[in-house]
């Protein structure tokens, strides 16, 4: 077995990924699809101790399979700017004021339960059927 390719010293250093970044993370995630042409299968932080340390503290988004990284952003330390790049070229997409910014390049946000949709489709039947009493 290889040992873990170290992090690149000369590549600039990324925050960490705060508490309330990761539930805007996990919001994206759970409105997104998981089959199909526009299918995302993982977005995660990723600084578990096996993955690559060049990843640390970067947001991982995986495309219709969990080992294909589409997307990588992260915000390096003492900037406020989230970096979008390519997964599989590392080239840089865009820089964004925000993570929701990002994410929303990715994917639009489509929340994953909308309760008022299914208020408005609860009531057209109800009003049919009372009316045809």
């Amino acid at each position: 077995m290889q040992p873990d390719p170290l992090p690149d010293p000369s590549a600039p250093a990324k925050r960490p990924v705060a508490q309330w970044e990761r539930a805007l993370l996990a919001a994206w995630f759970a409105g997104t699809t998981r089959t199909g042409i526009d299918a995302i299968a993982a977005a995660y932080v990723s600084e578990r101790g096996r993955d690559d340390p060049r990843l640390r503290n970067t947001i991982v988004i995986a495309g219709r399979h969990k080992a294909e990284i589409t997307y990588l952003i992260h915000c390096p330390l003492g900037e406020s700017d989230w970096i979008l790049t390519s997964g599989e070229t590392e080239e840089e997409l865009g820089r964004f004021r925000s993570l929701q910014d990002a994410l929303g390049t990715i994917r639009p946000h489509r929340p994953a339960f909308q309760p008022s949709s299914i208020v408005s489709h609860l009531k057209e039947p109800l009003a049919s059927a009372t009316s045809q009493r």
